[in-house]
């Protein structure tokens, strides 16, 4: 008698292995969207955070300056965008010497108040920050993105008295409205010099941002640079909110309205990003 000793092949079929897959792709469209949206929600926290930390570090800093905070003899923060003098240095962990440098990024001046953690200035949303560009520089985005918080400039400059020329140093108590007065916020610009070139305000003029879309938007022929100052949120091509950390310590976010940049006359509504009232720490002129 043969005995036959080959074990019955169990498996699926074709038609269930399809089924199978098909389900799982199901799911997998279900979920990839909660996914993204906690992953998002999950960067907006962390840039909340990081604003937090560099405002107590900056309070910090005017304990120990008689209330004013870092400023170049100029009265101003320093307008460029490096913790390093090229990439070299930034992976020998050399920073600049100098927080008053020209080259200077303005968080260096906070650096040991900040637990000496320059990445308390990267925004986990942002793509790149101000490379420079137009002085030659081509060091690529990774370089600059521990500078993607932009300081607001004309928060520090108040018109001296009894002198109608120049301007001195202010501090935060001088304000008359600290809680809408920015003080530092996601930007591509690391300092804001104020009005429609650089800033969310249009003051009055037909578009805010205008630096960025027209005189230097050739340097950056992929970037759109709303994206920068809006990085959180759903909204394509941009985000729809602007983390800011405002002169009373709080953060919210500045959210993206459709007639951003408009002046009233021009159909746009009396929000943030309408009055120039937000980087000037000025009233309201109503």
């Amino acid at each position: 008698m043969k005995i036959n000793n080959r074990k019955k092949t169990v498996g699926f079929t074709l038609i269930e292995l399809l089924v199978v897959i098909a389900i799982i792709a199901i799911l997998a469209s279900l979920l990839l969207p909660a996914l993204a949206s906690a992953k998002e929600k999950g960067k907006q926290a962390y840039c909340i955070n990081s604003l937090k930390q560099i405002n107590l570090a900056m309070t910090m800093y005017e304990d120990e300056n008689d209330g004013f905070l870092h400023h170049t003899p100029d009265g101003e923060p320093p307008n460029h965008g490096k913790w390093y003098r090229d990439p070299r240095m930034k992976a020998a962990r050399k920073l600049l010497s100098d927080p008053n440098s020209g080259d200077a990024y303005w968080g260096l001046a906070y650096y040991n108040h900040a637990g000496r953690n320059t990445k308390l200035w990267r925004c986990p949303a942002a793509k790149t920050s101000d490379e420079w560009r137009e002085t030659g520089i081509k060091w690529g985005a990774e370089f600059w993105l521990d500078a993607s918080y932009g300081i607001n400039g004309p928060y520090f400059k108040v018109q001296k008295k009894r002198s109608s020329a120049g301007f001195r140093p202010r501090r935060r108590n001088e304000l008359p409205d600290p809680n809408q007065t920015i003080l530092v916020q996601d930007a591509g610009e690391q300092k804001m010099d104020g009005g429609p070139s650089d800033t969310l305000a249009a003051n009055g003029d037909s578009e805010n941002l205008k630096q960025w879309k027209y005189s230097l938007a050739s340097y950056y022929p992929k970037i759109d640079w709303r994206a920068e100052w809006f990085r959180h949120g759903a909204n394509k091509p941009y985000g729809a909110f602007c983390e800011t950390l405002w002169a009373d310590g709080h953060v919210s976010a500045i959210g993206f309205t459709n007639d951003c940049g408009k002046s009233k006359a021009q159909g746009g509504g009396r929000d943030f990003m309408t009055s120039i009232h937000w980087y000037t720490g000025l009233p309201l002129r109503r």
